[in-house]
């Protein structure tokens, strides 16, 4: 087909999908299309629903173009992506480092092994730091040479977007004209134009997904990026309709992650789900080329979570301070009170919560208690649902029982409170901003049922429930692990997050099969229901408060 004829390229996508079904494992999902490549103004192209897909369904497989290190990166294998503890074996050809000689030919190596030879120069291991440009280079390379050697990835890929008119003249713009099109055209004497290293490094700042490779026979995650060219034409929303999850051979898995109705796009995120409207729309702007005008971004409460607002600071007030104008582009309008109209520069909160992040930042891994203390420090500055606060509860909420000296078996009872509390508050917001399929909520979820299992079991065992009460429990932990299941069901076995469903289902059959054994027990096993109290005080549920009186919990793991 004629450019003039298709001049959006939507063909060529199609095409692309073609190839993705046919190179996807066997194994994985093949359902049939309910979505069409559409152009709507003012988003381009985008996928919209040709008819109503439920909640899990499959949309499509995607196989990346092309793969790669990210602009900044450990010291990594070019053939395989593995991380190299030390520089100790360096390509024959190309001198760049490797895992051993068979990486020589892994991958897509091959491809600026091919430049890098030509000018062989073994690069030094001080050259691998966050301020050199080494690695920024290798898959705008990678992307040009698909020129001769995959000609079909290169009309695939020269049919996406790259901005270069936004692009130009940027700060992103200079940094990579030194180190990306001036390394490989004057260091390297790479036979392009600056023109066609732009036009890669444009496709790939606007369209690459960080993803994870998983290197076969280790349990180590390693963090690259893909171009993946279906999942490039989902639009955007900070609260999008789809779930994505790399298998492992780095083909993308794409489902509904909630219902989705005919006519409504397919949207993915290409921010943290667990960021603030000034902070996803700064990243999006500055690496994306758009502001954001989803209905999270539009709404000053995200959603009801004010997840970044303040609590307000004159006495007695209580209110929440929220942008007068999230939608600004400058992100300078003033907050204001919902109660008392009270007034802050939008400068002051951006201090505050850069302040926070670096507070953060220098904690070490695993440190419990220094999170803890940010968390108290802050806790009366910021919302209640503050994306702060959010954050350091979903850390807590993993540690609490994970660490040395806080296994589940050695928390005390305001440590087991504390566990619980975090991954309540977390799945509370994720149902605002994240319903449905979430590799997040799915974690958050095994998180959650095993404490309180153990403290029902403990209650039982001191007979401090009837019956009834007692399989309501059992039937709450799981009730949290299928849906745990359900959120971690299309998670590749390989990773860590496959490994939780495959524990999760076990841990259901085995539950299932305690409360029937529960069902067959006498009235001697439980505390015996108050004669003064009638049917509705006897089956009230035991509040949180109750269910967490004095109790040690095992660890589980």
């Amino acid at each position: 087909m004629a450019k003039e004829e298709d001049p959006n390229n939507v063909k060529e996508l199609y095409n692309w999908l073609a190839v993705s079904e046919k190179e996807s494992p066997k194994w994985a999902p093949k359902t049939k299309r309910k979505w069409n490549l559409e152009v709507v103004e003012p988003y381009g192209r985008c996928t919209v629903a040709t008819e109503h897909i439920a909640e899990g369904d499959v949309l499509f497989v995607d196989a990346p173009v092309i793969t790669g290190p990210k602009q900044t990166c450990d010291l990594i294998c070019l053939g395989c992506y593995r991380m190299l503890d030390n520089f100790d074996y360096a390509c024959s050809k190309c001198l760049w480092p490797l895992c051993g000689k068979a990486c020589e030919q892994r991958g897509y190596h091959p491809l600026e092994c091919s430049v890098f030879c030509k000018n062989p120069k073994k690069p030094i291991i001080e050259d691998y730091d966050d301020n050199h440009s080494l690695y920024e280079s290798i898959l705008p390379l990678r992307c040009f040479l698909l020129k001769e050697k995959f000609p079909q990835k290169w009309s695939t890929l020269t049919a996406m977007e790259s901005h270069d008119d936004l692009r130009r003249g940027t700060e992103l713009w200079r940094r990579q004209q030194h180190g990306i099109v001036n390394f490989l055209i004057d260091t390297h004497g790479l036979n392009a134009t600056a023109d066609e290293i732009n036009r890669c490094t444009g496709v790939l700042d606007v369209n690459c997904h960080e993803v994870r490779s998983f290197v076969p026979g280790s349990r180590d995650e390693y963090r690259v990026r893909g171009l993946y060219p279906m999942c490039a034409m989902m639009s955007h929303d900070c609260a999008s309709n789809t779930h994505h999850t790399l298998l492992d051979d780095m083909t993308m898995l794409v489902v509904a992650s909630r219902p989705i109705k005919k006519g409504e796009q397919l949207t993915a995120t290409y921010t943290h789900i667990l960021s603030a409207t000034t902070e996803r729309r700064k990243h999006l702007h500055y690496s994306k080329f758009f502001h954001c005008l989803c209905e999270r971004c539009k709404d000053p409460t995200e959603m009801g979570t004010y997840f970044g607002a303040l609590r307000c600071s004159q006495g007695g007030c209580g209110g929440s301070v929220t942008s007068t104008n999230p939608k600004d582009e400058t992100n300078m309008s003033p907050w204001e009170c919902n109660r008392c109209r009270f007034m802050v520069k939008a400068e002051t909160v951006e201090r505050l919560n850069k302040m926070i992040y670096f507070e953060l930042a220098r904690i070490p891994p695993r440190a419990i208690m220094e999170v803890e203390g940010i968390f108290q420090k802050y806790k009366n500055v910021l919302h209640p649902q503050h994306f702060h606060l959010i954050g350091m509860k979903h850390t807590l909420s993993e540690l609490y029982g994970r660490v040395e000296n806080n296994t589940l078996g050695e928390l005390t009872v305001q440590q087991i409170n504390r566990k619980i509390e975090c991954c309540r508050d977390l799945l509370t917001v994720l149902d605002m901003l994240d319903p449905g399929i979430s590799r997040m909520r799915g974690l958050t979820l095994y998180e959650l049922h095993a404490p309180l299992l153990m403290l029902a079991n403990k209650l039982f065992a001191e007979k401090a429930l009837t019956k009834q009460k007692f399989l309501r429990k059992m039937e709450e932990a799981a009730k949290l692990l299928e849906k745990c299941i359900h959120c971690l069901q299309f998670e590749p076995m390989s990773s860590y997050e496959g490994e939780i469903c495959k524990i999760a289902e076990g841990s259901l059959k085995e539950l299932k099969g305690s409360m029937k054994q529960v069902e067959t027990l006498g009235p001697q096993f439980f505390k015996e229901s108050s004669p003064e109290a009638g049917p509705a005080e006897q089956e009230k549920d035991l509040t949180l408060k109750d269910i967490l009186a004095s109790l040690e919990i095992p660890d589980h793991h």
